[in-house]
């Protein structure tokens, strides 16, 4: 899980993004953001999904 907290801030530093502008564009809480960048956390399937279209979006490699 360490390389999903790293992709998860080069996400929001690509985007010039607040954790806050990233749980509302995903459409969780901040606390969700904020567990997922500190501990790697375990996002659902669908919220993986969405991450990864985001990754794709910024030109993050999303392979692993």
């Amino acid at each position: 899980m360490e390389g999903l907290k790293k992709k998860v801030r080069e996400l929001r530093r690509k985007k010039g993004w607040a954790q806050e502008d990233l749980a509302r564009e995903m459409g969780v809480s901040l606390s969700t953001i904020q567990r997922w960048e500190a501990k790697g956390g375990n996002p659902t399937r669908l919220a993986r999904r969405e991450l990864k279209k985001l990754f794709v979006g910024a030109g993050i490699d999303v392979s692993d």
